[in-house]
């Protein structure tokens, strides 16, 4: 009954799809049944019709041959997706197809374009496990003996290769390519180049080029595709060289790349940040008038950003835009990150205001750009405000811009706010992170609201954030600030607990904090059981001990520390060896300084300017010019950068020790350096030259001629001064003044003064004492008087040297008010107003006999000055002898004890007289001796200073003008 009903239903089926039953005449009635089933419903009796069906086939699937199924084939060679159906059915009902019908179907496909049927057949073949199916190359290989046209076969390639790189890796695929082209079939430039791009995204671009190298073996030609490929792969790999290469031969090929080609290269060369090539090429691709991606104008701008090259990114901008596209959020994004990272608020704001014009709508990332500037630059205000204008637009923010403003909130101690901030994150569906709340915990340490601290802790375990290191760490310090030790040592157990180890910085901070907050012992105590217990990277902790013994004064402590742990093969932080090197220097142990900066060299670690310049100045203070000149050669040679500041520490130095042609050497070897010298520098210069004057008075020049030198000398520095367009500050007007007066030139000098008052310069005591000495030492003493009156009523306080200057000239301060009481009125506001009025002032008077007496005097305080005649009043410690003869008069004081102020107190004396005064100290017994000496000769002052210098000064013109 079956077998009767089934040819009317393929009769009617073959009707339907309109092939002509002697078409099918050989055909497997299985493989017909099968396209039938697919294309209609059939009734419950047509499902028995199938199996019946199914049962004929596979009785007569026994009975089909390779030249049965080649020829059905090719009777639906043009019915190619029938055809592929009748090659599959017959595959299932257990054929084993050959080379023939294999070919036959390929041939069918790749004839017809059927590429996904193709490279479903060759994905099959290619990854059969049982190997039913022929071998790939063995069958390319009669496809290549069989296809009729040579484009037929390139096509079922193509198909092939699709199907392999499904199946096999980047190495077999290349084997298989290498396998094809062996047996003369050379495939596509299109399978070339989705082989390439495959070994691209397989990362192996080692193989992308051994696979080119081979495609130029077969004499292929590289489209631009393949270029694209080929130099997207070097860049991915950093070979810009060959990339390069690359692009040389394209161009000697005569490939022109078109728009996504040259993006795509431009793209790769900022990828390995190559910016300024990629802007050759951009600016080429221009001139051709080749579109060029958006992208391409963005990558070149965000690495021209990065290197915070901003005038050629905002060019590029700029091309862009005339280039016709418009302006997009990328580009300004990259110019107000770059501009906020450099601290330029203004250029920042405006590109933001420019992106804005152009209807752009900003996002959180350019507004945390924006907030981060402001708290950079400290205005900590600002950010609140353009936060709640942020707020109020409706922009959407993140978690970064709300953690900028609770950081605002906290540094302005508005805590309450910060806590509403990061209520309304809650609420607005934003989770806060330990940041947010580490955040709070500072500002609350800031304050000293310990506990509060405590309890945002405590809500961070409740909400199941656990605290990092960081946040410990700002606990930690909070509690060493507030003086809860205790607490402190709690929290590191709870760290411990909670398997999180206090790493160095941890400790670190606590033993700063324990320091600053004068709890050096339980600094000390912690140092000692971490040190005993031993931690990764203990340098921190060491340079934090430093650190902290230096903070509470004991020098000595953190220098022995030092050296103890830089012998034991450790070294601090540069901080730490530059604070110590400062202090060490400060407290006058120049040797010390010295000794860690070699320490640092033995570890290959650099001290810096600041510490160079510090031990230099130590060195030059001493006067051991030998000492300063090789730090200073040592920095020469490492290639730091020298400037103007460490040359003038070193010209000042030789000035002080009366070597001014050595001064004036390095003064010429810094402007051929291109070094432009301050005020300060030639400043030195002009007190150099003023103190050479003096001394060339007593090598017995003649005094027009020294005033002469000096003149031309302040006037060649003021005339290179002048073209350097540098304006003279208080104390170089000052050296100026003395100088004129110096040269007894008052009316210059006066003219100097009014000069710097006009110029809104306000004269300080060192330049009123000046032209007040000039003035007393040509004996215009009212001038100096009314002169020294100016300078009390503008409220300037005189000093020591001022009352000297006085003193030796006859007018007492005192005695310019005239009544005793109005000169103890005098003193006594001097004092009030914070003067220097030292009690044991060395004064000159003229006696009976005009013999020099040498005495101490409370300038008035003492009863004896308001009678009508002087007496010396007695000095506690001073052993006065009196020796008189004819050719001089000797007067010593011996073993008086003088503390430092009381040495700068004796150095601005001035005595008018022929003689030598020679003041020399021997501070190993704290013992002074005073010696004048009167004789027929030209007077000179000589004091041996604390570094045993020798500084001279005339005592018939200088009044101790130490300005340096």
């Amino acid at each position: 009954m079956v077998l009767c009903r089934q040819p009317k239903y393929v009769f009617q089926w073959c009707r339907h799809l309109r092939i002509s039953p002697l078409e099918i005449s050989s055909c497997p009635f299985s493989v017909l049944t099968a396209s039938a089933s697919a294309q209609s419903d059939y009734s419950s009796d047509d499902d028995k019709l199938n199996r019946a069906s199914a049962d004929i086939a596979r009785k007569r699937s026994r009975a089909l041959c390779s030249a049965t199924v080649v020829q059905t084939l090719h009777c639906l060679k043009k019915r190619p997706a029938i055809a592929y159906a009748y090659f599959k059915d017959t595959e299932s009902i257990g054929f084993n197809h050959g080379f023939s019908t294999y070919s036959e179907i390929i041939q069918i496909l790749s004839h017809s374009h059927q590429g996904k049927m193709l490279v479903s057949l060759f994905s099959e073949l290619v990854s059969s496990s049982n190997g039913s199916g022929p071998e790939i190359l063995p069958l390319v290989n009669h496809l290549r003996r069989t296809f009729p046209t040579p484009y037929s076969l390139s096509f079922a390639i193509n198909c092939l290769i699709k199907a392999y790189i499904t199946s096999y890796d980047a190495q077999a695929t290349i084997c298989l390519f290498s396998g094809i082209c062996r047996l003369g079939v050379v495939p596509s430039v299109w399978a070339w180049n989705l082989l390439l791009n495959f070994i691209a995204e397989s990362g192996e671009y080692e193989m992308v080029i051994t696979a080119y190298k081979e495609m130029k073996c077969f004499r292929m030609v590289p489209d631009v595709h393949t270029f694209v490929l080929i130099t997207r792969s070097l860049f991915q790999a950093k070979k810009v060289d060959e990339a390069l290469q690359i692009w040389a031969e394209m161009i000697e090929m005569g490939v022109k790349l078109d728009t996504r080609g040259y993006s795509s290269f431009i793209i790769g060369l900022c990828d390995c940040e190559k910016y300024d090539l990629a802007c050759v090429i951009l600016q080429e691709v221009t001139r051709e008038k080749v579109p060029v991606e958006a992208m391409a104008y963005n990558m070149i701008m965000d690495g021209l950003c990065k290197e915070l090259r901003l005038d050629e990114a905002e060019k590029i901008l700029e091309k862009k835009a005339r280039q016709g596209y418009t302006p997009d959020v990328y580009g300004y994004s990259y110019l107000i990150r770059s501009y906020c990272k450099m601290g330029n608020l203004i250029k920042a704001v405006d590109h933001y205001e420019a992106m804005v014009s152009h209807g752009i709508e900003s996002n959180s990332h350019i507004v945390s750009y924006l907030l981060q500037c402001f708290r950079k630059l400290g205005m900590t205000s600002e950010v609140i405000a353009h936060f709640q204008r942020f707020r109020g637009s409706g922009l959407h923010l993140d978690r970064v811009v709300y953690n900028i403003a609770m950081d605002a909130y906290c540094k302005l101690g508005d805590m309450n706010e910060a806590v509403k901030l990061l209520n309304e994150m809650k609420s607005g569906g934003l989770t806060p992170d330990k940041i947010h709340y580490t955040c709070l915990i500072n500002g609350y340490c800031l304050k000293g609201e310990i506990q509060n601290a405590q309890q945002v802790f405590e809500e961070m375990w409740k909400a199941n954030i656990k605290p990092d290191v960081v946040t410990y760490n700002i606990l930690a310090s909070g509690f060493c600030k507030s003086g809860l030790v205790m607490e402190v040592f709690d929290l590191l157990d709870h760290m411990m607990d909670q398997g999180m180890e206090p790493n160095s910085l941890t400790y670190g901070i606590t033993i700063d904090g324990f320091c600053r907050a004068g709890n050096l012992s339980e600094a000390e105590v912690l140092f000692n059981i971490v040190e005993e217990k031993g931690i990764d990277h203990i340098e921190v902790l060491y340079s934090a001990m430093v650190c902290g013994y230096l903070h509470s004064g004991w020098t000595d402590h953190a220098y022995m520390l030092f050296v103890r742990v830089t012998q034991q093969g450790n070294l601090v932080d540069h901080f730490s060896c530059s604070k110590l090197i400062n202090d060490l220097c400060r407290v006058g142990n120049v040797q010390g300084a010295s000794t860690v900066c070699n320490m640092m060299l033995e570890h290959n670690v650099v001290p810096d300017v600041i510490s160079y310049s510090k031990l230099i100045s130590a060195y030059c203070q001493n006067g051991n010019m030998d000492k300063a000149n090789l730090w200073f050669h040592d920095m020469v040679q490492r290639g730091l950068s020298i400037d103007v500041i460490v040359y003038t520490i070193l010209m000042n130095g030789y000035c002080k020790i009366g070597r001014l042609q050595e001064a004036c050497e390095l003064f010429v070897q810094m402007t051929k350096l291109g070094i432009k010298p301050d005020v300060i520098a030639y400043t030195v210069l002009l007190d150099g030259h003023l103190k050479e004057t003096l001394q060339q008075g007593w090598q017995g020049i003649a005094k027009e001629r020294r005033s002469f030198l000096l003149r031309a000398n302040h006037n060649k520095l003021l005339s290179s001064m002048q073209d350097m367009q540098i304006e003279p500050d208080v104390p170089c007007y000052t050296v100026l003044i003395d100088g004129k007066c110096k040269a007894e030139y008052l009316v210059e000098a006066r003219e100097l003064f009014d000069e710097m008052l006009q110029k809104g310069l306000t004269p300080d005591a060192y330049a009123y004492t000046a032209l007040i000495n000039g003035y007393c030492s040509q004996g215009e003493i009212s001038k100096a008087g009314d002169l020294f009156k100016e300078m009390i009523d503008k409220g300037i306080k005189p000093d020591a040297l001022t009352f000297s200057v006085l003193n030796q000239s006859s007018l007492s301060p005192l005695a310019i008010e005239g009544t005793p009481d109005a000169k103890l009125s005098l003193v006594h506001g001097l004092e009030a107003n914070g003067s220097l009025v030292d009690r044991r002032v060395l004064k000159i008077v003229e006696q009976e006999e005009n013999i020099l007496c040498l005495a101490g005097t409370a300038l008035g305080l003492d009863s004896s000055l308001h009678g009508s005649k002087w007496q010396m009043p007695p000095l506690l410690g001073i052993e006065m002898e009196m020796k008189r003869n004819n050719m001089s008069m000797i007067y010593e004081i011996s073993h008086c004890s003088f503390g430092d102020k009381e040495i700068k107190t004796l150095q601005p004396v001035i005595l008018q007289c022929q003689g030598y005064l020679q003041i020399t100290s021997d501070f190993r017994q704290n013992t002074m001796a005073i010696k004048i000496l009167y004789l027929k000769s030209s007077f000179v002052f000589t004091l041996a200073d604390v570094d045993h210098t020798a500084c001279v000064y005339d005592a018939t013109e200088e009044f101790g003008s130490i300005l340096f």
